[in-house]
Parts: C-alpha cells; structure tokens; sequence
C-alpha cells in the first residue's frame, strides 16, 4: 500500500505514514487493502480484470495486500503484468548536499534538506506527476504513470520550472539559496510489479528512466535539462536552449539535450512549422466572423471542435492575420490539462493577457476598468470582493484592503467575481473597441472560471466581442454555448489529396501516391498523426533511395512516441473492462468480432462495453453481427504495443487455441501468424511452412518467402538454415517469374 500524500509504502495496518505523517484513509477500503499504485489496478476492478482470461487477468491486476500470500502463475502463459508505455522521466537532486553535511550540524542540514524534499512533491503532485522514489537528497519523479495524460512531457517542464522557484525561496545553513539540478527524458517503459518475499511494489524500468538520471548528473546548479523527445513532444513553445549532441555515461548514440529557460506561467500555442493544409470551407468561415465584426460591430462565439491532433489549434492562429489586418485587437488564452484544479486560473490567464497587451499589471488593469467615478458604490463593492477573493486564493498581493468586501458565502463569491467580469468587458470594449478572444482546449477549462467565460459568451451576442473557441467533442456542452450567436465548425480528418500534400511539406520531397494512401489509411487523415508519422520515418533515415516513404509495410513502423503517449492517454482513460477489450481486440488484429472476443476471455461481455469504445472513438463497427474495426491503425498498434510480451505471448496462444477448435478452421497461415506471435516454436513452425507451401502453390513467392523467414526466425541449426534457403529460393523463383 502507497500514501496517498506522498507515495511512500506503507503498510496494511499502518494507521499514519511514516515518511510525512499522513493519516491513511479508514473510510476507504479499496485503497487501504491495495498494493498497486493509484488508479492502476484497485479490487473492485479484479472482476473484470478476470475476464482477459485467467492468466491475462492475473497478469493485469496482480492485486494482493503487502505481505499475503500471492497467487501462483503459470510463467509461461500469464508473464510478470504492468504494461509499456510512454512517459516522462524527472531526477532532481540538490546541489552541494555532500559539502553541507561536511560544514553544518546534521540536523540543521536535514531540516533543510527535508523542508526541500516536501517543495519538490509538492510540485510533482500539482502537475499530477507520481514520486517514484526519494534517492538521498534527490528525487525520483514520473508523469504519465499510473495514469497517462496527453500532456505529461509539459507537465514535467513546468514541475521542474516549479521546483527551481519553490527551492529558490529555501535557504541552506550558511543562509544561501538551495539550488538543484534537473534531468528530464521521454521514452518508453515497463511499468511492472516486482515480486519481493512478504511483499509487492512496482517498478518502471527503460531508457527514459536511465536517460533522465544521466542528464541531470551533467546538469549545473539551477539547469533544467531536456532530452529531444522531451522538447518534441511537449509541442508548446518553451524556450530552449540548444546544448547539441552528447554521449550519455553507459550510453553509445548520442542525445540532442537542451537546457529549459522558459519560467512557469501562461504560454500562448504557437503554431509548428511546416504548410497549413487544406480547410478552406473552416478558414474562410472564421474569416467570415472576422468582417462581420470588423465592418458591423458585431460579435459572436464560433467552436472549433475535432479531436485530439485535428489541427484546431492551428486553424485557429492561422486566422491571426487576418484579425491584425482588420485592425482588431487579438487575444489567445489557453487551458491546460494540470490548471483544472487551479481555482480561477482561467480568469487570471485571461486578465494578465489582456494586461500584457497595455504594458501593465494585470490588478491595475482591472482597476483602471471596474472602478470609475460615476459607478455605485454598492456595485465597486461587489467587483471588489470579487476580485479580492481570487487574488487571495491566487496569492497575488494588490487586493489586501478590498479583503473586506469578500462574502462569506462560496455562492456569493462566484456571483460577485461574475458581475466583475461583465463589467470588466464592458468597459474594455467601450474603452478599447472590438476584440478577438482565442480560448484554446476549452475541454480544460476550470470550474470555477466557467461562471466568468458564459458571462463573456452571453456579452458576445450584443458586444463586439467574437469568441473562437478550440475544443474537443462534447456531447455534454452546456446551455450558453448553444445560443443562436453561436456556431460549431467540426474538424475531420484530411481527404487523402491534402494527406499527400502535408506528408510532402514534412518530408520535403515528393510521396509516392501508393505511400499517400497507406499513410491516410493508418492515420486517418489526421494532421498530427500525418506529421509526427512522417518525421519518424524521416529521422530514422527510412526514407529509400527513390524517394519513398516505407509506410505500412509488411513489419509496419514504429509508433512516434508523441503519438504512443497521446493516444496512451486515452487509452489508460477507458474503464479496466475496456481496456482489456481493446488489448485483446489487438490481439485479434485490425478487425475482431464479439463472439471470439467473449470466447478468448471464456466470460461474456455487455453490449455497453463496445458502445463506450466507440463513443471513445477507438472502434467503429463494420457489420450488424457484432464485428468492429479499430478507427486506425495508429490505434490498434498502440493498443497492441502497450501489452508486456508474455501478456501478448499468452493472449495469442489463447487466440490460436480458439481458432484450431473453431468450425470451420480457419486457414492455415491464421493460425500459424498467431502461434508465431506466441513464440510456440513447435508448433508454429510447421504451420508456417505449410502456409508458405500454399503460397507457393498459387505463386506467392513473397509471402512463403515471408513464412518461412517467420519460421527459421523461431528455429535453430540447421533447421533454420534450411529455412533461411527456401525463402531465398522462393523469392528467386518471384524475380525469375517477374522477367
């Protein structure tokens, strides 16, 4: 069992945490009997975990309280459980602790370095980041498990910026300011439980880990240090400095670092580089929007909705312009994931961008706006209160004297920082005339700024206010936003011509259009998905000598990992039970029908469980007899590529078994792909080469070449060698068939 304040072990009767003094929970059981980390696998999720069959399942939850007896696995079937995925790695160590313990009292160090350790968790739990592990006087963090978020890479940066300025404020025993080094890497892992006698813990093992902890052991004191993947897949423009290529101690290819300079706060999106692609009909609506008010004074709310990597953002900036050109004030405000929880950050981001644009503070600003000489004094009192209260729960000084005017009531709070923001965009526009407001992510917004953004929609209808709102799909949209004033545009993904035409911008060279169509069919013409595909292929060096993309070939491609951990993230948001569908899903292929899944797991599966994928969009349905397609392709692999290889290994021999029972058998080259996958060399051998027989029959060269390539791969010796022959003579006879 973990700490929740803290992530400490801790054990099943404990009572108070022993690291921070955190009581532990009595009221709730499940987590209190649980040895798996938060939100991973609690027993009240083993029911449905067990329907992934009984060694899936055992390897999924691998629940049990410290210290009790744990259930026997069979090795070959069930594995070590976890998962692979991606996430985002953080050492941070305190610089000169050695040289501190030398020169000062010992206790006085520990406070300090104590007082230290409590500032770096707290930043790692405000950006949802787990401490893994205290390591001395450093710390061990993680941001993408247990939980992924589409974010964690930027999470991480913004933990670190956190860190530094919370340590900045510590001081050590000589009275001088605590400073840390940092180290942050991206890449993959295996999240797994490790088996101790008398107890259970996880463990995170891979590049990523390694990586971070070498990069900050070359950190100095005060750098943040970023590995390349870090800086990619945070897609926000932090501000980077290059450090070049570096050799790694215990590592042999090099790593492009670069020291993070950007300190917290709120970042505008800046567009990526490369051509913007296709939607004209979306440009030109917004363009509409734009001379409408320009021209009739007249606002507005448009959403701009798709999901994640459909280009909102980008057609949203790519309308800047024509804003500029009109000679209309515009103003980007974004949301993000890690400021839900932040009361009123919205509200704040909003009134210090507006600031900025005066070239004063944001209190002044809302000053020189709400309070002026002819205004009721009973309404300056109410504004003020508003305020006050969010300048109090923000910590922002400027607000003292108006405390005063704050209700008691957490109802009357919200109703007076409302009346604030009505007559804060009132007076902004009397004062400083029409404007375009840019609210990107809208799916992040925080609560208690939802109050303050409808007031603002609503002032939209009848100021010159226009609203261009970048959201994902939501069914739930409240009331307010859909007034007659406001307009939904849907993002889809790109006709296959525009999926070309991006893929060329990327790859700075011509794409064949046999490569176009597979790329369209394995991203499903979406624009992020395009993009980081083809800069994968491209950094690789896969490009061929002709000029040819190697898309979707018959070993597929690495998944990029900005796009592992994107659709990571919606994975790891799914229910247990949908999880394991989907796996297993994968498992079966592109493609898979209810009745084999349900025959897979020997357990039946509601009806409800493929509805809620659906709506997710991980699958679509393909007939009306309970068969069902993965949207994409990126989908299923990432699916598939988060399952641990035994896991796999057992799921598929589990497949194989069903389909050699099933009537009628499939052919035979089904059976042998799924043996293979299982790594059961016996009996997968012998069917490869019977599908590679049948091949040759109808003068397939390639693919029995492929076959027995795929069985001298699970064979040894001579039998190998032998393989290894007759694959070249059946791609010979191809080449000599072919003249």
């Amino acid at each position: 069992m973990r700490c929740r304040a803290c992530g400490s072990a801790v054990g099943v009767s404990a009572r108070f945490c022993a690291h921070c003094g955190t009581r532990i929970a009595s009221d709730e059981p499940e987590a209190a009997n649980s040895s798996a980390p938060p939100g991973k696998t609690a027993p009240g999720e083993r029911v449905a975990l067990r329907r992934a069959g009984r060694s899936f399942a055992r390897s999924e939850a691998m629940v049990s309280p410290v210290g009790a007896d744990l259930p026997r696995r069979d090795p070959a079937a069930a594995g070590d459980g976890g998962d692979r995925r991606i996430v985002t790695a953080l050492f941070a160590d305190l610089v000169d602790y050695v040289r501190l313990v030398a020169e000062f009292d010992a206790e006085d160090v520990r406070q300090r370095v104590d007082a230290a350790l409590v500032a770096m968790v707290d930043a790692i739990q405000g950006f949802d980041g787990t401490r893994e592990k205290f390591i001395g006087d450093a710390v061990f963090a993680v941001f993408g498990w247990p939980v992924a978020h589409d974010d964690d890479a930027l999470r991480a940066t913004h933990c670190a910026l956190a860190i530094r300025a919370g340590l900045s404020h510590l001081e050590d025993p000589a009275g001088e300011a605590l400073q840390v080094r940092i180290g942050i890497a991206t890449g993959e892992v295996v999240a797994a439980p490790r088996d101790l006698p008398g107890a259970q813990d996880w463990s995170l093992t891979g590049p990523a880990v390694t990586t971070a902890a070498r990069i900050q052991g070359i950190a100095g004191p005060g750098d943040i240090i970023l590995d390349e993947a870090t800086i990619r897949a945070t897609r926000k423009g932090l501000r980077i400095e290059d450090l070049g290529e570096q050799v790694l101690r215990g590592q042999h290819k090099p790593v492009r670092l670069g020291r993070l300079l950007g300190e917290a706060g709120f970042q505008p999106w800046q567009p990526p580089g490369g051509a913007f692609v296709g939607r004209e009909a979306e440009q030109a609506a917004l363009r509409d929007a734009l001379n409408v008010l320009r021209d009739e004074r007249r606002g507005g709310t448009v959403v701009v909705e798709g999901d994640a990597g459909m280009g909102k953002s980008r057609l949203l900036a790519d309308v800047e312009g024509d804003a500029h050109r009109a000679d209309l004030t515009w103003t980007w405000v974004d949301n993000v994931s890690y400021g839900a929880a932040e009361p009123y950050r919205f509200a704040r981001a909003l009134a210090q961008a507006i600031a900025d644009e005066h070239r004063i503070d944001s209190g002044s600003m809302a000053r020189r706006l709400l309070f002026s000489d002819d205004v009721d004094p009973a309404d300056v009192r109410r504004w003020a209160g508003g305020v006050a209260a969010v300048a109090r729960e923000a910590s922002f000084s400027g607000w003292e004297a108006e405390a005063v005017f704050v209700p008691p009531d957490a109802a009357d709070v919200a109703r007076d920082v409302r009346a604030a923001a009505v007559r804060y965009f009132e007076r902004l526009v009397e004062l400083h005339g029409p404007r375009v407001l840019v609210v990107d992510d809208l799916h992040w917004l925080d609560p208690s700024s939802a109050g303050v953004f409808e007031e603002v929609v609503r002032l939209s209808a009848r100021l010159p206010i226009l609203i261009l709102i970048g959201s994902r799909p939501d069914p739930g949209r409240p009331e307010w936003l859909r007034g007659d004033h406001v307009r939904t545009i849907t993002l889809d993904g790109l006709a296959e011509t525009e999926t070309g035409e991006l893929a060329a911008s990327v790859a700075g060279l011509t794409v064949h259009a046999a490569d176009v169509r597979r790329l369209h069919v394995r991203t499903g013409g979406n624009p992020l998905f395009i993009g980081e595909t083809v800069r994968a292929i491209v950094d690789e060096g896969m490009v061929t000598t002709d000029g040819r993309l190697p898309i979707g070939g018959p070993t597929g491609i690495v998944v990029p990992a900005t796009l592992r951990a994107l659709l990571g993230s919606r994975i790891d948001a799914l229910s247990v039970e949908s999880r394991t569908i989907l796996r297993v899903g994968a498992v079966l292929g592109m493609s898979f029908h209810e009745r084999t899944i349900e025959e897979v797991l020997e357990d039946p599966v509601e009806p409800a469980v493929y509805e809620r994928l659906a709506e997710a969009a991980m699958i679509v349905p393909f007939n009306s007899a309970g068969g069902w397609r993965f949207c994409h392709p990126l989908i299923h692999d990432v699916a598939y590529g988060s399952l641990l290889a035994t896991d796999r290994r057992a799921l598929h021999g589990r497949v194989a078994d069903r389909l050699e029972a099933g009537e009628p058998p499939p052919p035979v080259s089904v059976i042998a792909r799924h043996r293979a996958a299982a790594g059961d060399a016996e009996r997968a051998i012998p069917l490869l080469v019977r599908a590679a027989e049948h091949a040759l029959g109808l003068g397939a060269g390639a693919e029995a070449a492929a076959y027995f390539d795929s069985a001298a791969d699970l064979g040894e010796g001579p039998l190998a060698s032998g393989l290894r022959d007759r694959a070249t003579h059946a791609r010979e006879g191809l080449a000599v068939g072919g003249r």
